[in-house]
Order: structure tokens, then C-alpha cells, then sequence
């Protein structure tokens, strides 16, 4: 009963009509049916559905696939995933999905064969209490009674707020686009679509530096020459796509004749893509030209002359794609010395994506009026990303800020920006703070949702018997991050001050953690419990560790062997700790840097 209540109210506050409590799904009386001739996404759709819905369920088998060619048995609950010949019509978004619940008939379908993976794996957290929180099965959640209730009449609609996501240095998913061509986890990649964390027109797709793919020295040298930047006085031909030492000349006019071409062939050869990126190098080298040089000693500083020449110039090609390509969107990254907003608005199919770190975003005042973030693109555009950095890698210590991730985008969309792309430089220590990357993937879809809710449903399925406990430390790491950011910024490998406690409540808040820790392991009821409880303590220890070295006036020659023993027999062994133990040289070559710098002077 307590069930339906939960389900019941949940319809209710969304505006649906209040579904009729409906008998659970039998496994060997439900029938999964997919389109005459699915996509692989619809395919992967009705696998995950089976296999999990057999494990909600403490089933064997059940649940079987059926072709939509081939007619049901007549009494069984069918679930149709995807386009079916009877699902209903869609207008909604590419990632988008509905869930509809008529009499014996339940469909699942998407804005495209994507979309409905996402309600496949919706319905499973919905309905049958299946949740994917870290990329290990011993990290999924099942419903406490084998059984799976969908009341009749449930009629869900759901659309992302962020329109695409990236999460990298998960499965092997490269910033740059791509992935890497060394071995993966399949695991992690399966994490990523089951919670819409990887979303957007294709895995090449990149956001970033991406000036050589765009202008090929061996299609446009010859033809455009100018479009090259002026460097010491000669023309730099760059010759290598790893070459991030240049950027085009922004006040070339033959640019713009280039990029037309440039980008009226990518989008011929891709016509499915709506998303197409000019963005800087990872420099600061630009053309010496007589023209950029002026502009450049006209302008208060170089970020603002150089920021205004590259958004006049995607503006003027955006102007002369909107007749031949309307649908699609040009990509930048407003980084280095595109940063700041032009003083003229972009062009509206112009998506900015914002280069700013989010759990720094107290300590750079980027909520504060006259810097405020949101403010601030807004008067120049009408959507915006966000490229954040949030490993990882990198850093021993964890770095929780879900809540500053709420704020910005609810924020976001209550100002009526549409948010473009997401990218999260993840790399992630699963064991230190992994478990932000499930929060976060809900926030980009829906950020009304409220992050210590999730933090609470999350403690309470993989935690049950110390839930309290848990619910506890992560709103201590919380706390914890926000008070050591911003007493100074922890950049990523500055091991200088990563670890600095620099207040009695911050060692305080430290030794409370590791409390907590050991009272979850004594009050964790089973063994799949008990090694979740590990996993977090073993991970946090190396901080611990850390913290004890950096905050202490001395350190002994022990001390150091102690962490590198730790490092090599706890950490190193287990690849779901801290991203680099999956390499352990890479891991110690690390852990010596920042030992190296952490106890200068203190022997």
C-alpha cells in the first residue's frame, strides 16, 4: 500500500491524472515488444529491460522479446519499446521520452531510438526501484519486494533540460571527441547511457579545439592561405592535427568563405548532426596581422579584443548558414582568450560554451551581481554550456558540489536560458566521490530536482542498514569541500595547497568522516553493504593520509613509506578507488609528486 502511495502522489505533483493501481508484472505473463526492424538503441532497450526486470523480479528467465511482426499471447502485460506500429506519436526532443500505461499495454518510446533507452532506464528507477549508481552491479539498487508495479492510466513525459552531456574520462569517452583506443571498462560506458550522462549527436562530436579539423591545411592552404595566422613575420601552415600552437586570422575576410565550405561539407556528409564547432586552440598564439594587431592594442585587454574578433566572425558565418542550414547550431568554446562575453549578442544559433569550474563558483563569485555568470551570457545570448571541470584525476581529495550544480542550472532555467551542452571532465575516483556523477547526470535532466533528496534516496537504497550514517558523511564532504574552496581554489595537481585544512572545523569535519566511516562498516546489515561502506573508507583514507602530512609541521621518513605502501596495497589493487589506480605506475608517479611537494621542508 505505502507503494502505491508513493507512485500515487508522485503522479499527482506531476499534473497527471491519478493512475489506477494495477497487479505486479509477471515475468513469464509480460512480453517485451520491439519494432519489425529495431534500432540498436531499442534493441539495447528491451535487453536492459529484460535483465532487469528479471532481477527486480528474482526471476530466471520471463519477460521475453518479441517482434512487434509477431503477435502476443493474448492474455500477457506487454511493454512496446520504441516504434512500435502502435506506439503513440511523439513530438518530442531527440533524448526525450514517454511512458504510458493503457490497460495491459505499456509503452515506452523516444524522441529517437536514444531517447528511449533513456525511459527504458527511466521506468526501471520509476517502477521497479533499478538505479545504476556506480558502474558495478554490486552498486545497483533492487526494490526490497521482487515485484514491479506500473498503475494504469501512468502517462510520463519527460524532456532534458540540458539538450546534450558529456561526461569524459568515463568508458574511455574522449573531451576531444572519440574514444580512447586502449582497453575499458564496457561497464562504464554502459553507466553512462543507462543515466543519460553521454548525450549528443555522435561520439566524434567536440566542443573543443577544433580549428584544424575545421580548416584542413591540405583543402584550404592553397585556395585561402590568409585564413592562416601571421606569426614572426611569416605564415604559419600548421601541419600536424596534436598542433594547438596557432589560430586562424579572425579578421581575415576569405574566414568566412572558408568556414561556409568547410561547414556546408561536414554537414552534408552528416546531415543527421545539428552540431558543428569553430573553437580556438589550446593557446594563446594568434595572428600578428596589421589589422588583429590593431584591435588588439584598441581593446582594454587582449581576452576582450580577441573574445569580440572570434564572435564577429561566427556571428557573420552563422549569418550565412541560417539560409542553407536553419536547423543547426554553431559550437564555441569561450575559453583563454575567447572568454568574455562580446559587447554585441552572438548570433541565436551560437552556443557558447562557458569554461568555468562549478565547485569554484563561490570562491570566483560567479553568482555575485556584476559577475554573475548566468547574467553575464544572457545579455549576449540566448543559450549557453558549460565545460566544468570536475575530476578526478588528478585530485586525492574529494570534491563534492552538487548542490552549486542545482543552483546554476535551476537558476539557468528559471531565467529562461536554454542550456545547450553540458561537459564534465570527469576521470573519476569512483570511491572518493564517484557517486556525484549519478547526482549529477539527474540535475542535467531535470534540475528542479533537489540534490540532498537525491544524496537521501541514494543513501537509503545502497545504504539501508547505515543510511543514517551515510546521509551523513556525504553532506560532511559537501560542507567539507565548500569550506576548503574558498579559503583558496584547489586547481587541479597543485598539490601545494589541495590538502590544507586551514580551519579547526575543517580538521574537525575530517576526523568526523572517518567516524561515520567506521560507524557504517558496524552498522552495515549485509556483506554487498558492508564492501560499499570499504570502498568509500579505503578511498578517503589516502586522503586522510594526505591531510595529516600537509596540516603537520613535521613529517617522518615512515609517514611517507606508510602512504606508499598504502597506495601500492590498498589503492593501486583496486581501480574503483581513484581513476589513475586503474594504471598503477601512473598512480605512484602521482602520489610521489604530491608527496614530493607536501613534505618539502618538514624533515
Amino acid at each position: 500500500m505505502r507503494r502505491h502511495s508513493v507512485l500515487l502522489s508522485t503522479f499527482i505533483a506531476l499534473g497527471v491524472v491519478a493512475p489506477v493501481p494495477a497487479a505486479p508484472l509477471q515475468p513469464a505473463a509480460t512480453v517485451l515488444v520491439v519494432p519489425p526492424q529495431p534500432e540498436e538503441r531499442e534493441q539495447a532497450a528491451a535487453r536492459l529491460l529484460q535483465e532487469w526486470l528479471r532481477k527486480a523480479t528474482r526471476s530466471q528467465d520471463g519477460f521475453a522479446i518479441l517482434s512487434a511482426a509477431a503477435a502476443p499471447p493474448p492474455e500477457a502485460a506487454v511493454i512496446e519499446i520504441g516504434a512500435t506500429p502502435s506506439a503513440p506519436q511523439t513530438n518530442l526532443y531527440r533524448d526525450g521520452f514517454l511512458i504510458r500505461r493503457r490497460g495491459n499495454r505499456i509503452w515506452i518510446r523516444g524522441g529517437s531510438p536514444a531517447g528511449t533507452f533513456y525511459g527504458a532506464a527511466a521506468f526501471l528507477d520509476r517502477f521497479a526501484g533499478v538505479r545504476f549508481y556506480l558502474p558495478l552491479e554490486s552498486w545497483t539498487s533492487l526494490p526490497s519486494r521482487a515485484e514491479v508495479i506500473v498503475p494504469d492510466g501512468v502517462d510520463i513525459t519527460e524532456q532534458p533540460y540540458v539538450k546534450n552531456s558529456m561526461m569524459s574520462g568515463v568508458g574511455g569517452m574522449r573531451g576531444t571527441g572519440g574514444t580512447d583506443q586502449v582497453p575499458v571498462r564496457q561497464e562504464e560506458r554502459e553507466w553512462l547511457w543507462r543515466n543519460a550522462a553521454f548525450r549528443k549527436d555522435s561520439v566524434e562530436f567536440s566542443h573543443q579545439h577544433s580549428m584544424f579539423q575545421r580548416f584542413p591545411p591540405e583543402r584550404f592552404a592553397t585556395r585561402y592561405p590568409a585564413i592562416y595566422p601571421l606569426l614572426n613575420g611569416a605564415r604559419y601552415i600548421p601541419s600536424d592535427p596534436a598542433d594547438q600552437k596557432w589560430n586562424p586570422c579572425f579578421t581575415e575576410p576569405a574566414l568566412i568563405d572558408a568556414a561556409v565550405e568547410s561547414a556546408e561539407a561536414y554537414f552534408r556528409a552528416h546531415p543527421e548532426r545539428a552540431y558543428l564547432s569553430f573553437s580556438i586552440q589550446d593557446s594563446h598564439v594568434h595572428c600578428e596581422c596589421d589589422r588583429c594587431t590593431r584591435e588588439v592594442k584598441a581593446a582594454p585587454d587582449k581576452a576582450t579584443a580577441y573574445s569580440a574578433m572570434n564572435a564577429r566572425f561566427l556571428s557573420a558565418l552563422a549569418r550565412r548558414l541560417e539560409k542553407t542550414r536553419p536547423d543547426k547550431t554553431i559550437v564555441y568554446i569561450a575559453y583563454s582568450d575567447v572568454r568574455e562575453p562580446p559587447s554585441e549578442p552572438l548570433h541565436p544559433s551560437i552556443l557558447p560554451v562557458v569554461v568555468f569550474t562549478i565547485g569554484d563558483t563561490l570562491i570566483d563569485k560567479r553568482f555575485e551581481p556584476g559577475s554573475h555568470i548566468l547574467e553575464t551570457w544572457q545579455r549576449v545570448s540566448p543559450q549557453m554550456g558549460n565545460h566544468d571541470w570536475g575530476q578526478g584525476h588528478m585530485y586525492f581529495i574529494p570534491r563534492m558540489y552538487t548542490g552549486l550544480t542545482s543552483r546554476l542550472l535551476r537558476e539557468a532555467r528559471q531565467r529562461g536560458l536554454t542550456w545547450g551542452y553540458q561537459h564534465m571532465e570527469s576521470y573519476p575516483n569512483w570511491g572518493l566521490d564517484g557517486l556525484k556523477l549519478w547526482v549529477t547526470a539527474r540535475l542535467w535532466w531535470n534540475p528542479d530536482l533537489e540534490a540532498d533528496l537525491l544524496w537521501r534516496q541514494l543513501s537509503r537504497d545502497l545504504f539501508p542498514g547505515a543510511r543514517a550514517d551515510m546521509e551523513r558523511y556525504f553532506d560532511l564532504l559537501h560542507r567539507l569541500w565548500i569550506l576548503m574552496d574558498n579559503d583558496a581554489e584547489r586547481k587541479l595537481r597543485k598539490w601545494s595547497n589541495q590538502f590544507d585544512l586551514r580551519s579547526e572545523q575543517q580538521r574537525q569535519m575530517v576526523r568526523e568522516c572517518r567516524r561515520i566511516l567506521n560507524s557504517a562498516a558496524a552498522a552495515a546489515g549485509t556483506s554487498e553493504e558492508k564492501s560499499r561502506v570499504d570502498l568509500l573508507s579505503r578511498s578517503f583514507r589516502l586522503s586522510e593520509m594526505f591531510f595529516e602530512m600537509a596540516n603537520a609541521p613535521r613529517v617522518t621518513p615512515g609517514q611517507v613509506e606508510a602512504l606508499r605502501r598504502y597506495a601500492r596495497e590498498e589503492i593501486a589493487k583496486d581501480p574503483w578507488t581513484v581513476y589513475a589506480a586503474g594504471n598503477p605506475p601512473e598512480l605512484m608517479k602521482d602520489i610521489d609528486a604530491a608527496l614530493a611537494v607536501v613534505t618539502k621542508g618538514k624533515d
